[in-house]
């Protein structure tokens, strides 16, 4: 499937979830100007437009490490930059789970970063999610291709730490590389 297919499918949905949202909205209107409203009715019309309004799309791209899956990734969302945008190089690149979002919410791009410590915590991603403090925030400036390869390649940095720190963090000692 091309992008330009695959832009046009997307802004359809989205004008489709819109139209929807708008005549629900419509209809709701009618129904109480009509006296023809119940809670029940009222309680289904607006549990709709709530995962109407809340409903995203989900991409995930699961794979052994070195497969193409950031190739594939800067392909499909960042070919227009003319340039890699995410960090891909002969190795393990990212050996964590990455996120790539859209926030409508947000007036700005940015890159949301958990620092390795948060693994000293019992705490599930989930609940990290709920707890923004504990991020790092990189704004991205979505006009300029440099700045934002440069701050995508925080994504990719290794932080260098005593061995006994990374089994801490929850590393296996087989795997870890002695700094001496």
């Amino acid at each position: 499937m091309s992008m330009e297919r695959l832009d046009r499918q997307v802004d359809a949905y989205v004008t489709w979830k819109r139209d929807l949202i708008r005549e629900i909205t419509r209809y709701r209107s009618w129904l109480a100007h009509n006296r023809l409203s119940s809670e029940g009715v009222e309680a289904r019309l607006e549990r709709a437009l709530r995962v109407l309004r809340t409903d995203h799309i989900t991409l995930a791209f699961v794979g052994e490490y070195s497969r193409g899956k950031t190739e594939l990734i800067n392909s499909l969302f960042f070919s227009n930059y003319g340039q890699r945008i995410l960090p891909s190089r002969a190795g393990r690149t990212t050996m964590c789970p990455t996120e790539l979002l859209f926030d409508p919410r947000s007036e700005r791009s940015y890159i949301r970063l958990l620092p390795i410590e948060s693994r000293l915590e019992d705490t599930s991603i989930a609940q990290l999610k709920r707890t923004p403090r504990l991020w790092l925030n990189l704004p991205l400036d979505t006009h300029d291709p440099e700045s934002m390869a440069e701050a995508f390649a925080q994504v990719a940095l290794t932080k260098a730490m005593p061995v006994e720190q990374a089994i801490q963090l929850g590393f296996d000692p087989a795997g870890l590389e002695s700094s001496s």
